[in-house]
């Protein structure tokens, strides 16, 4: 359908929105939340987790959510996982904040 990459240092992660009646067919065996067949569902393809860009990708989620999707399937190291949207967005806020808290805590310890 449509694609929204933010590869390399940018991002390290590739978004697209599927049909959910294709999702089954791209990944077999993964369980789907009740619902997600009919609407469409955001994938989101993750190249390297240590290089992700939380900022980025929560802005895509929001996006999204605007948009009415309300399922994600997240796929990282040829692992497929589907998780309600929302809950997605909230892990993804939480990191950012993680992050941030590490850090400053690191500044503080350097005295930068």
């Amino acid at each position: 359908m449509t694609t929204t990459t933010c590869a390399g240092l940018r991002g390290g992660f590739k978004a697209e929105r599927e049909f959910g009646f294709q999702v089954p067919e791209m990944f077999p065996g993964l369980e789907l939340p009740e619902g997600a067949l009919e609407g469409v569902v955001l994938v989101v393809e993750i190249d390297n987790p240590r290089r992700l860009n939380l900022g980025a990708l929560a802005r895509i989620l929001i996006g999204a959510a605007n948009g009415g999707i309300k399922n994600a399937v997240v796929v990282n190291q040829g692992q497929a996982k589907a998780i309600p949207l929302m809950n997605l967005w909230m892990l993804v806020d939480e990191g950012q904040e993680l992050k941030a808290q590490y850090k400053l805590e690191n500044a503080i310890r350097t005295g930068v």
